[in-house]
């Protein structure tokens, strides 16, 4: 009488409690546990924090997306810009990069999509009226690309390239004097540009005018 039962129910359990290995158990979830709280409370943080600044959100697409346009990588680009759109609708410069993205891949409707909604926004932008126009160029559609183009040129008469793609739509129109002028016009802004001296002696070959067609051909072969 008067001894402690060591197998007195509870306190058994209680020396297996707080034994070394129930101890370390007992540690390892605790900091589970706590771990999982915080946790949490970051992602509603972070979740609060986008709410609060979607500006930022759209700002780390388009840096992401740009990137990936710099680098040609089209199809990691418009996912990225496509979703800094919407936040940030009226961004002409993702526009015009969304513009080149699609029409990298050949997906010329999504591309005037974006070039069009650019000239609502800013109506004398001349790099998406040259887009347009390159763009119908490539689709073969020369009335609209010379009608573009023109434009183009007199928003931004000292681009070499722009005057480039007229000539070569005035040139698939048999307009071949305008399609001379336009390529001597590139050239001039652009005295290394072999294309156009290539496009010009092909003009004058059609032309009739051999003499000055090998010329041409023989600087654009000096350039190449």
């Amino acid at each position: 009488m008067g001894e402690v039962d060591e197998r007195a129910p509870g306190v058994a359990d209680s020396f297996r409690r707080f034994s070394p290995g129930a101890s370390a158990k007992f540690a390892f979830r605790a900091a589970c546990y706590l771990a999982g709280r915080a946790a949490d409370k970051l992602v509603s943080a972070y979740t609060h924090a986008v709410t609060l600044d979607r500006d930022y959100i759209a700002d780390f697409n388009k840096s992401g997306g740009l990137a990936h346009a710099q680098n040609k990588r089209w199809d990691k680009a418009i996912p990225l810009l496509e979703k800094s759109l919407t936040v940030a609708p009226d961004d002409a410069e993702t526009r015009m990069r969304l513009a080149e993205a699609y029409a990298a891949e050949h997906r010329y409707e999504k591309a005037c999509q974006h070039l069009e909604k650019v000239l609502e926004i800013t109506p004398d932008s001349a790099a998406a009226v040259r887009a347009l126009g390159a763009i119908c160029v490539r689709q073969q559609d020369y009335d609209r690309a010379i009608e573009y183009l023109e434009k183009a040129v007199r928003l931004d008469p000292d681009h070499a390239q722009t005057h480039y793609r007229l000539g070569i739509a005035y040139d698939n129109k048999k307009r071949y004097e305008q399609a001379v002028e336009a390529f001597k016009k590139s050239i001039r802004l652009d005295p290394r540009f072999a294309k156009a001296y290539q496009a010009l002696g092909f003009a004058y070959e059609t032309m009739g005018n051999r003499d000055l067609a090998v010329e041409c051909f023989k600087k654009a072969l000096e350039l190449e």
